[in-house]
């Protein structure tokens, strides 16, 4: 089911600004620019990927399937067909992962919650299509809980990498197709006052459709 669904989100974000093309002929006169404030919001389907390892037992890796939301805002620059600039968002992963084989307490709660980055983009204005590529910095809320033995929540920070399209529906207002890819470093916690430390690698690929609002 959790295959199902990532893959009819990303059906939607890859073909989603087509078919809205179809339907709607993107509103751009040769007056047309990218260049300006936006703002806007998305729905995704997260798949996070979880290593958690005991440094004197071992590891283990779980996949993770979640709904998220967000908002985003950014400004563009233009130079010709050449589109630039930065963004900002927020968002919220709402699945806790439940895993009962992790070394040392066996049974941990685990999930990534609040989170927001910073990238910078740069795409092609194709007439009336914009294609781009983003680059930047992620923060996320990990939160664990080892049951039976304590609850540990820490900031973990990483790099943030995608690609998607934007497609103009009326003058102001386009349509957003996206995939990303978060990496963060390793987290260490102490769930029993010494010796009872997890080490914690995650990854998250977000498959987004979005709307938005350009000023």
């Amino acid at each position: 089911m959790k295959s199902l669904l990532l893959a009819c989100v990303f059906g939607l974000a890859v073909c989603g600004p087509v078919m809205a093309a179809d339907i709607v002929e993107p509103a751009v006169t040769s007056e047309w620019t990218w260049q300006g404030a936006y703002a806007g919001a998305f729905g995704a389907g997260t798949l996070e990927h979880y290593n958690i390892r005991e440094p004197d037992i071992g590891s283990v890796t779980h996949n993770v399937g979640s709904p998220t939301i967000g908002g985003f805002v950014g400004y563009n620059f233009q130079s010709g067909n050449i589109v630039y600039g930065v963004e900002g968002e927020l968002g919220y992963r709402f699945k806790k992962g439940h895993f009962h084989d992790v070394p040392g307490p066996g049974d941990l709660d685990e999930s990534l919650g609040l989170f927001g980055s910073l990238k910078g983009r740069v795409g092609m204005d194709l007439g009336g299509y914009l294609p781009y590529l983003t680059a930047g910095v992620t923060v996320s809320d990990l939160k664990t809980d080892a049951v039976g033995f304590a609850e540990r929540d820490g900031t973990i920070v990483g790099g943030i990498v995608g690609a998607g399209i934007d497609v103009p529906l009326t003058n102001n207002v386009f349509l957003r197709g996206e995939y990303d890819f978060s990496f963060f470093g390793k987290k260490s916690f102490d769930y029993c006052g010494g010796g009872c430390v997890l080490e914690h690698k995650v990854q998250a690929h977000d498959f987004r459709v979005g709307i938005g609002l350009k000023f």
